[in-house]
């Protein structure tokens, strides 16, 4: 997401008094930062600020970061039918005279598989990975949660396969009854449904304290992969046919047994409904990552 190079300050007035920022070169890096999220999260987000000063312009590739099993470079945009989606891209271009805002809603880093918590006030070493500038060492700063919002569904009118969302799904308190078939089902309506657009969730297939549950609302469907915490079952992502790829799995901390176990729960449940319903819960375009 674009921005004018003399919003720059602006928006370096905008950070946490903690903001920290890097010149090499053309560019200057402000405050990498990740949310914190959830102790049990498997997944969060990566934000910043960069601007080049320079003529030309330059291409962030990758970025390299030991806290995950995989990183990658995201972005999240609505269509002219409001429908979210998340997906991952090969670069991002930083303009010459420009800065690139990866913030919520656009690009943004994500890190999939996280290996431990992620601590507020503390730091994680890491890299971004340009065309040009080359390999940059960066320090992520643990942010408090909700800064950056990676993962909240926004107020401003983007849902995920037109399931809306009443803002940070970490408010939904729903009361854990102990049956997760009940639960989960709870978990999922206390955040996207409405009288206007009621949300139908199953099946729900549970392996352990993860579970992948098939959701329809109206014309549109999906998946989404909830995990058992501390305060009950909360959602991670939503996608379609990705979040049956045993990769996106292993990024979810999964292990092989697990995942296999969980994909084959999955497809007998569905196959079930038929091929109808099946081809509604792939058609979710792209992954809508949640962070508490």
């Amino acid at each position: 997401m674009i921005r004018l190079l003399p919003l720059a300050a602006a928006l370096l007035f905008a950070l946490p008094v903690l903001a920290h920022e890097l010149v090499v070169g053309d560019l200057t890096i402000i405050h990498p930062h990740i949310p914190q999220p959830a102790a049990s999260a498997m997944a969060a987000g990566g934000f910043m600020v960069i601007t080049n000063d320079g003529s030309e312009a330059d291409y962030l590739i990758g970025v390299e970061t030991d806290i995950a099993a995989k990183s990658e470079l995201h972005e999240s945009r609505v269509d002219a039918n409001g429908m979210g989606s998340m997906t991952p891209v090969e670069v991002i271009e930083i303009p010459p005279g420009s800065t690139v805002n990866l913030e919520h809603g656009g690009y943004h880093i994500m890190f999939m598989g996280l290996k431990a918590p992620l601590v507020e006030g503390e730091t994680v070493k890491g890299a971004l990975i340009f065309e040009h500038a080359g390999r940059v060492e960066i320090e992520f700063m643990i942010d408090p949660p909700g800064e950056g919002g990676h993962g909240a569904m926004p107020d401003d009118g983007a849902d995920a396969g037109h399931a809306h969302g009443h803002g940070d799904h970490s408010a939904m308190m729903v009361e854990m009854t102990g049956d997760p078939m009940v639960d989960i089902a709870a978990v999922m309506k206390a955040q996207f449904d409405t009288p206007e657009n009621p949300l139908t969730v199953a099946p729900i297939s549970v392996q352990g304290e993860v579970a992948i549950a098939g959701w329809v609302q109206g014309d549109k469907g999906g998946r989404a992969f909830l995990r058992m915490g501390d305060m009950g079952w909360s959602i991670e992502v939503c996608a379609g046919a990705g979040l049956l790829q045993p990769e996106m799995l292993s990024g979810l901390g999964l292990t092989e047994a697990d995942a296999a176990t969980l994909l084959t729960a999955v497809t007998a449940a569905e196959t079930g409904l038929g091929a109808e319903a099946v081809a509604l819960f792939d058609s979710f375009d792209g992954e809508m990552f949640f962070t508490e």
